[in-house]
């Protein structure tokens, strides 16, 4: 069975619409074990996102930090940020994932709303994301709204959006609040970097079938080798290594499962340069031999 697949464009921006134009907020009832290599690979969106795990522990890659969360926390990830989310232990994940537009909340541009409250958030490159512990009473009554959003959405009772917007106000409200010095001088988000970012992606996801050498990375961001090592490792919180061979990895998954193709085959089309070293490869990203996949993929669904 194919597992579900994050849509992203050759940036690694995420292509599918979350809600609807009049209603921007959707509410995700997720298990990791669901997508492609039970794992949500980077990716990112204009949007605001709520992760909560439900059950199990699970990792949020944000740029270079990871976050581990149990039941009981969330975690918000601010706009236009590359993010992953896997499994701590490599057991399963169940979660929450929220996702609405900023403007559901602040409405106008240039409202006192979005330029005393959200702007400095949505702005600022030093909060990418903001973590709530289940040992803060603060976090304890947010998460306690957000249940209320996740039942909200999926019940639809009379008038659901206007309730689920009041207790969004409620969670950003008080999540906003606490940020320090929120209200003063703010880092603007570095557009440069993320353009950069775009561009070696994009260079990866069209070459990776090939041999790939970081001078030719640094040569389409017009950076030295080391600074663009630095900027993609700041940017994904991994190294443009580990993320080249995940990425085929993941490229890997349909053939295998096509039960067409001969393990040389796919380690050449997936930019590998043996059997051995895509089996290897594999077995790390994906927790078993390429030739046990559909039928471990298969019985972890039923």
């Amino acid at each position: 069975m194919t597992g579900v697949k994050i849509l992203v464009d050759d940036t690694r921006r995420e292509l599918k619409e979350h809600g609807t134009p009049t209603f921007p907020v959707t509410v995700n009832r997720d298990d990791l074990w669901m997508f492609e290599g039970k794992t949500v690979p980077v990716h990112w969106h204009s949007e605001l996102e709520i992760g909560i795990p439900k059950e199990g522990k699970a990792v949020y890659q944000i740029y270079q930090n990871r976050y581990e969360l149990e039941p009981g926390e969330a975690i918000l990830i601010n706009s236009n940020v590359p993010h992953s989310c896997s499994s701590a232990d490599k057991q399963r994940v169940l979660y929450r994932s929220i996702i609405l537009r900023p403007d559901f909340l602040y409405g106008e541009f240039g409202s006192d709303i979005e330029r005393n409250c959200f702007r400095p958030f949505l702005q600022n490159l030093a909060v990418p994301c903001v973590v709530m512990r289940e040992t803060m009473e603060d976090s304890r009554q947010i998460l306690k709204l957000l249940d209320q959003v996740d039942m909200l959405f999926y019940q639809r009772p009379p008038c659901f959006e206007l309730i689920i917007k009041g207790l969004l106000c409620q969670v950003f409200g008080q999540i906003l609040a606490k940020l320090p010095n929120h209200t003063t001088a703010f880092v603007l988000d570095n557009k440069i970097d993320l353009d950069r970012l775009e561009k070696i992606l994009y260079y990866i996801h069209t070459h990776f079938d090939t041999v790939i050498s970081l001078q030719d990375l640094a040569e389409e961001v017009h950076l030295s080798r080391e600074v663009c090592c630095r900027l993609f490792k700041k940017m994904t919180g991994k190294t443009i290594t580990h993320y080249l061979e995940e990425f085929r990895v993941r490229q890997s998954l349909p053939l295998v499962q096509s039960g067409q193709y001969s393990m040389a085959q796919i380690a050449e089309l997936s930019g590998f340069s043996n059997a051995s070293r895509f089996a290897q490869a594999f077995r790390t990203h994906i927790g078993c031999n390429p030739g046990d996949y559909n039928s471990l993929n298969q019985s972890c669904l039923l």
